[in-house]
């Protein structure tokens, strides 16, 4: 068992990593794959302008992804004019285009002077039977010819095989391995309609780390286990991760970049990432995308790190640690506090001393008592300003 980690102020279960196999370990590298520039335009009602685009890419780049999957060029002139943009800008993260398996999508991404493509080709049978309407050798001939297409522009090619975890497992490695043969960098594993479980993600990269190359995931979040499902891909060996920030994306979305970023940050030690931006690259995507963030939206929600009731407020006053696994200041958040009807002394001492009231024992059992009455009476908290003046008036009727 692994020992609960202090060091900065991070205290998470002990029994993280208790259920990974010793003789497999877990990957030396991550790097995130954000999709949120072509996934997250996927969201119903969500266009990004080609300046929206450039702004979320350089907070991306703040925070230090390592791939920024930019757009589908020959989905229209505006989106090719924005891949070509963003890698003209050399940001630092590579940058990738999206491209179905067509000729012309991949010389639109060619054009672009991308770093590397997504070439996106589903292998279940359902989608080759009613969607590509071709056989599976007529399949593998249009994947290699694609792939090879692509690397004769000099692109890293990402296989991104769409509806992968409901492909039958032989073919998918058969189709893997000849498309690595014909050049392909790194295989994609796409969960397109989030309808896989933890552990059968797990088995399905255990089954591909033979292959030898690089294995991504992309995970929908149809069943609320995209970032389980991610995670479990880790532990298995999975080290790219394809994600959108506020988990933007088809539906229900896919895994989000702020909490991937932060699951492997504290529960598996992966410090290469700048969470204190990541608040900042919230407001901004949710604010471009008018997709709001929920407030108990992990990690970035406003609630996230509010305590109100009045035994965890009086925890939190003596070590943040027994309610809060890590500061909110590591992911640009704040604590803050709410008085309710569930608050205590504690919390009314706290609030008082925040907006600059000195108060003696009694003023702070009397406030405390007002506080609950009021809350109680109309069935919600009190904010901030309303708590100022009711001690203002308070202490204002206190000198008379």
């Amino acid at each position: 068992m692994v020992r609960c980690r202090w060091r900065d102020r991070i205290f998470v279960s002990p029994y993280c990593r208790v259920a990974v196999p010793e003789n497999l370990g877990l990957p030396a590298e991550v790097f995130i794959d954000d999709a949120t520039l072509r996934e997250g335009e996927q969201s119903p009602g969500v266009v990004f302008s080609p300046e929206d685009k450039v702004r979320i890419a350089e907070l991306l780049t703040e925070v230090g992804v390592d791939c920024i999957e930019a757009g589908f060029p020959a989905s229209s002139e505006a989106d090719f004019r924005a891949v070509a943009n963003i890698a003209s800008m050399g940001l630092g993260p590579r940058v990738y285009g999206f491209s179905r398996a067509v000729i012309s999508d991949i010389d639109a991404v060619a054009k672009c002077d991308c770093d590397g493509i997504v070439l996106s080709f589903p292998p279940s049978d359902i989608h080759i039977k009613y969607k590509l309407r071709m056989t599976r050798e007529q399949y593998l001939e249009r994947a290699i010819q694609c792939v090879e297409h692509a690397k004769s522009y000099g692109l890293e090619v990402v296989y991104s095989a769409e509806d992968s975890t409901r492909t039958e497992l032989d073919w998918l490695l058969t189709v893997f391995r000849s498309t690595i043969q014909a050049g392909v960098d790194r295989v994609r594993v796409v969960d397109t309609l989030g309808c896989i479980t933890p552990s059968g993600m797990a088995y399905l990269v255990k089954q591909l780390r033979p292959l030898g190359k690089p294995i991504e995931v992309h995970c929908h979040n149809d069943h609320g286990l995209a970032l389980a499902n991610s995670l479990a891909a880790y532990e298995a060996g999975a080290t790219y991760f394809s994600t959108a920030v506020l988990g933007l994306g088809e539906r229900a979305g896919i895994a989000a970049t702020e909490e991937l970023i932060v699951a492997v940050h504290n529960l598996y030690g992966v410090e290469k990432y700048r969470l204190e931006s990541l608040s900042e690259l919230c407001r901004v995507v949710s604010k471009l995308s008018g997709m709001p963030i929920w407030p108990s939206k992990p990690i970035v929600g406003e609630n996230v790190f509010v305590h109100t009731s009045g035994i965890h407020q009086n925890a939190v006053l003596k070590d943040p640690l027994l309610y809060e696994c890590f500061p909110p200041e590591m992911v640009g958040q704040r604590r803050r506090f709410l008085l309710s009807k569930v608050s205590g002394r504690a919390a009314v001492r706290a609030k008082l001393k925040e907006l600059g009231f000195e108060a003696t024992d009694e003023n702070v059992t009397n406030l405390t008592w007002m506080v609950k009455e009021i809350s109680s009476s109309r069935r919600s908290a009190i904010t901030d300003e309303e708590f100022r003046e009711l001690a203002r008036r308070y202490f204002e009727s206190r000198s008379r």
